[in-house]
């Protein structure tokens, strides 16, 4: 019983510290300061030729484009994505995976029975100038994507603000999917 006490206790003083290092310094900027933002999203291209039964891996890097450190808040969620992909063709977003529709916000009812509810928690973390995030992502986890063809990708992630949302926007990126 003292041992698992101890533990108890151990993990409550672990816990503690680490909530504790989460509050932003008074001199801390935030990811968007006066409407614009403090990073950049970029995506890059899958490497090499590209068909239907090929991965189509993409690398997004997140670029805090400041001298200073800045602060943005993540969702703690099994399926949420912070950022927006769209994946189009001739215009239109290509058909969407349950697991898309789950972490942008958009699910069906028949989704609910693939992913548990989200209990909505999130931290906020501190991230040092220059690439601080590098996200590997398969769009074919996102989109359904069945015919050759030129498509684009782009991604977006929404930041609140005390006046108003603002979106911070990636380059395009143009794939040509051939059978």
């Amino acid at each position: 019983m003292k041992i698992r006490n101890f533990a108890f206790a151990m993990l409550m003083l672990l816990l503690g510290m680490s909530c504790s290092g989460q509050t932003t310094p008074g001199k801390a900027r935030s990811a968007i300061e006066s409407g614009e933002p403090n990073y950049t999203i970029t995506i890059t291209p899958p490497s090499g030729p590209l068909s239907l039964q090929s991965p189509l891996l993409i690398e997004m890097y997140y670029t805090n484009t400041t001298s200073s450190d800045i602060y943005m808040t993540a969702d703690i969620c099994s399926t949420c994505t912070g950022e927006r992909i769209l994946l189009t063709k001739d215009g239109k977003e290509v058909e969407t995976t349950a697991f898309q529709r789950r972490s942008t916000g958009r699910g069906s009812p028949s989704d609910s029975k693939l992913f548990p509810p989200s209990h909505g928690n999130s931290l906020t973390l501190r991230y040092r100038p220059g690439v601080f995030w590098k996200v590997n992502l398969d769009l074919r986890k996102l989109y359904n994507i069945t015919e050759p063809g030129q498509y684009t990708v782009t991604a977006s992630r929404t930041e609140e603000t005390q006046d108003g949302n603002v979106v911070v926007n990636s380059n395009t990126v143009t794939l040509d999917i051939v059978p």
